[in-house]
Formats: C-alpha cells, structure tokens, sequence
C-alpha cells in the first residue's frame, strides 16, 4: 500500500477517535483546541515512523489493516495439543531412545517412554511414576511447581540432546514443544496497535459520564500534568506500539474511550529486543496484574517470532537493574511518562536467543506536537506560542484554573513537582514539619507528638511494638519482648513495660525479668539469659549469687551442692 493510502486512513482514524473520545464526557476544553495542522503532520509523521513496524505486522494473517494493528482471539490461540507435543518429543528424544533400543537397555528405554507420557498426557492416575522416570534418566530435573518446559529441557541437556547452536534442529523443535506446552486458548481479543489514534487515546477520558476508568497522565482531555504530551510522542517514533483490551470489542467506539487495560511496548524489528513497559488497567495495574502482563508478552512474542521466522526462545528479566538498563532509553524530546524506568512498574525485557550476543539498543520516545500549530514540543500539548491571553496566567496544577494569585510547589503521590494555588494547597496538601515540602494529604503521617512527616522523612520515624504510635528513632529504645525479640519501644512503653536487666543492662519485658540477690545481699533484677550464672539456696529458695565462702547473701546458710550432705547436716542439727 502507498505512503499516502496509509497517511489518510491516519487521518480518519485519528478524527474519529476524537470523536469517540468526546462521546461520554462535558471536560472538552482541549479536545476543541485540536487543529487540522496537528491531525494532518501527526497521521503523515507516525505512519512514516511506523513503517518498519507496519512491514513486520501486515505479515501476519490476523493483521486489521483498517485500524493498524493485529487483533489476537480465540481463533488464534488454542489450548495445547496433546499429540503433537508427544509428536516433538519423540522427534527430540528419538536418539536417545533408540540408543537404549540398541544397548537393549529396556528400563532406560521404559523411562524415556514414561517421561514423555509425563509432558503428553495431564491426567495422569500416579504422576509420581513418571516424575520418578524422569529424575532416573536427568536428577533433579523434575521439582514441584517446576515450570515444565524447564523440566524437559533439563532432560534434553542430561541426555546431550540440547543443542543450543542458534537456529539448530533442536532449538526449532524445542520452541515449538515449549509453544504448544503453553499454549492457552483466550477469549478475549488482544490489539496490538501502531495506530496514532490509539496511541492519542491509550489513557480514557477525564470526567467520562458512565464513569472514569483507566485515566492518567495521557488522558487527553486534560491538562493536570504536562506527560499527556507522550501521547503524540509514542505515536512519533518509530519502535513502540500499543497492547490493549477495551469493554466492548464489537463496539468500535471503545478502542477509543473505553480500554480496560493498555501497555507500550517497543521492538526494532528483526532484533530480538523487546521491551514490556508498565501493565495500566481499571485498579490501577502493577500490582495484582503480573499473570495478564505474562499472557500479553507470551503473545507478543510468539508474534513476532513467526513473522520472523525464528524460534520462539526469549530470556526475560526485569528492566531496572539488567544490563539492557543502559541499552533502551528516552529520547531526550520526549515529553511522556517513562514508566519502564521505575523498578516498582515491573517492566520487562525480553532478548530471543538468536540475537542474545548481537541485539542492538534503540531510543523509545519523540518529541510530541502542539495541539494547535502542530509544531514539535517537549511538554504538555500547546506551545508557547498557542497560549491564549488568560493562559498566560498562573495555572494551578490541582484544579485545573488559571489564576493572578501567586502559585505555591507542592508535590504529587509520586514524588513530582506541581505549582498549585494557595487554596488547594491548604485543602489537599500537609507540610512535612522535617523537611518543609508539601505532600498530599494521604502522604504524610502524623507522629505522637502531633508533628506531620512525609514519606522520605517517615524514614527516620519508627512505629512502637507497644502502643503503635510514630516516633522518631532517636526517641526509641531498644528492648526484648515477652518471646525474646528484638523490637524497639517508646519511652513511655519502656517505663510501664520494661526492666533493665542488671546484669546486662539489655531490656526486658517485665514478666521475663527475675529477682535475684547479688554476693552483697542486694536484691537485683534480670533476664533469663543472666540468670544462669545465679543459682538457686537450696535454704531460701531464693535465687542468689554465691559469697566467696559458699554461703548465700540472702539467708546466710552454707550451700552445697551435694543434697545428701545437706539432708545429713539438717539430720545432726536436729540430733
């Protein structure tokens, strides 16, 4: 198809995706400052910037070319097939069975034959027979809760079957033993998108009537935060495309205004380097999302290892902290969120092993474009140049007004900088008393003796085992509780619920803490521990610290050890 062909059917993507994105909410302030100049050098810049990518995905049978992006559902994916992965494996194992055959070693044979039944057959009656074959033939290869892949291709190894030449027989057939052992047959459909009117619309819309879901920082229709300039910057490079789902597939209108869950990732065709950036759905992502965030990678990958024509053998690890940290970043234009660089996002990244040794590192990200004027900017959607006579008024970052009062910096639940007006600030905002920086409210806790802290300096701050209040470590002791452990106290807990063991001078719980005479006759307290060196008067009973001269400080008595000298001597005293 002609750049020109693709560059149009942009445009009436992105227009009615502006239309969609308006359907359900009255917050249109922005969208009704969206020029042709800016629909028109947006549609021709992405397709262009997408074009390698276009090349990749138009291969694939399921590729939509209406709305650019593969549509992934039940009729592409299936459950496993039981018959061919028992097919792979023989074809994978054939040499080391018939070599059994030929040393006429009929029980290594029964145990190749029964662990391949082990992988081909799920609803075996005793599971552990064939677990048993397994680790005869590869020990320990067979674990509990073991991903199974993992499993047979220890077995491959142990019987000098793994061949780990890139593009050998064995990696072919491993991938596709491994592809059909986790297979899964979904029933949903998956867009795989580099479609600029769904990059425009990834966050939905603010102030949505049927109720907001999924809005961020991208959402469209505002201006809270400066990062909705991403959107256009995603749809501008030339590696990233987006993954989604949305409410109603067979209503068109919600690829647009309704998306359930969204994720970026990034690939530069035919290198083997895959980036999966934040999982966002209506909780909130990250957290609680990880199994679907594996099912969209698992599918992305097999994608593009068919249409590449390569085994399906990736090695994923996280982001942050890898060695690929360093080798995908942020165009310095670019003006959205770059949530793969935060370790508690949980993006992933993925090297296939034919290109392990030879991938190549690439920039995600381009500068975005002025909703008006259609010029290229690094932040928020209007330039300078487009702002509007009020416009060049302070604008709080809180309630979206612009105002002639004077601005105040506060900063977000994420630790960003905002300037907001002084009535929201006082509204939703606390002022750490440590550091003197306003956080919202729900950021800053209240210690025990009335002062507000922010996260950061919650860092010097401690909780009491005792009464749970917050106090700053400085003002915490260290004690041991009833079970011996080590905790820390205030100072008031430490007066009503601890002694100093007099003999350590440690800390204990009150009932864990012993009277105890010292060779003075002085009465002393301690711990458990310091009892030990103490021993009990056989006379008294009281437990004591032994004079020089054998006797004990608290009845004066002779102690000795031996009982039935002490029984004798009470036995000449009566006579």
């Amino acid at each position: 198809m002609d750049m020109q062909t693709v560059i149009k059917r942009a445009e009436r993507n992105i227009r009615q995706a502006l239309r969609d994105y308006r359907a359900h909410t009255d917050k249109t302030e922005v969208l009704d400052d969206v020029s042709d100049a800016f629909i028109t050098r947006l549609a021709r810049d992405s397709s262009y910037a997408k074009q390698e990518l276009r090349e990749l995905f138009s291969k694939s049978p399921v590729w939509c070319e209406d709305i650019d992006a593969l549509v992934i559902n039940g009729t592409r994916t299936h459950n496993p097939d039981y018959t061919r992965i028992r097919n792979l494996a023989w074809d994978i194992l054939a040499e080391p069975r018939y070599a059994a055959k030929r040393a006429n070693d009929s029980e290594r044979y029964a145990d190749i034959e029964a662990a391949i039944e082990f992988f081909a057959n799920p609803s075996l009656d005793q599971p552990e027979f064939y677990t048993a074959a397994i680790n005869r033939l590869a020990p320990k290869a067979y674990a509990p809760g073991k991903k199974l892949s993992r499993v047979f291709k220890a077995l491959c190894t142990k019987l000098g079957v793994a061949d780990e030449t890139a593009g050998s027989q064995f990696q072919h057939l491993y991938a596709q033993f491994a592809d059909e052992l986790t297979a899964r047959k979904i029933g949903f459909k998956l867009y795989i998108s580099i479609n600029p009117a769904h990059f425009l619309t990834m966050s939905n819309p603010k102030c949505d009537k049927r109720g907001s879901t999924l809005t961020s920082c991208h959402s469209f229709n505002s201006t809270e935060y400066e990062y909705n300039n991403g959107c256009s910057g995603y749809a501008r490079d030339n590696y990233t495309f987006i993954v989604f789902t949305v409410d109603d597939p067979s209503n068109p209108e919600t690829l647009n205004n309704r998306k359930t869950t969204r994720q970026i990732f990034a690939y530069k065709p035919g290198n083997g380097l895959l980036l999966q950036s934040r999982m966002y759905n209506t909780s909130g992502g990250v957290y609680g999302a990880a199994e679907d965030s594996k099912l969209y990678r698992d599918l992305v990958q097999r994608e593009i290892s068919m249409l590449e024509e390569v085994p399906n053998l990736w090695k994923t690890c996280n982001f942050c902290g890898s060695d690929f940290a360093s080798e995908i970043f942020k165009n310095e234009d670019f003006g959205g969120y770059p949530d793969w660089t935060y370790e508690n996002f949980d993006a992933h990244v993925s090297v296939r092993r034919d290109r392990e040794n030879d991938y190549e590192g690439f920039e995600i990200g381009a500068a975005g474009l002025c909703i008006c004027c259609g010029d290229e900017i690094n932040t928020k959607l209007y330039c300078d140049g487009c702002l509007s006579d009020d416009d060049e008024e302070n604008y709080c970052e809180h309630c979206e007004n612009y105002t002639s009062e004077e601005l105040y910096e506060v900063h977000d639940s994420r630790g960003r900088t905002l300037m907001v007006c002084e009535d929201c600030r006082n509204s939703h905002y606390t002022q750490c008393e440590d550091c003197d920086e306003w956080y919202p409210n729900d950021s800053v806790y209240s210690t025990a003796n009335g002062r507000y802290v922010c996260d950061d300096c919650r860092k010097n701050y401690s909780y009491c085992e005792e009464c749970d209040e917050l106090y700053c470590d400085d003002d915490m002791y260290l004690v041991h509780d009833e079970n011996g452990i080590e905790c820390r106290v205030c100072c008031d807990c430490l007066d009503e619920h601890y002694m100093e063991c007099q003999h350590c001078h440690d800390y204990h719980y009150n009932k864990c803490v012993i009277a105890a005479y010292q060779e003075n006759g002085d009465l002393a307290y301690v711990c458990d521990d310091c009892a030990a060196e103490y021993e009990e008067c056989p006379h008294c009973g009281e437990l004591v610290k032994v004079r020089d001269d054998g006797t004990c400080p608290h009845c004066g008595a002779v102690i000795d050890e031996n009982e039935e000298e002490v029984e004798s001597g009470k036995e000449h005293e009566v006579a």
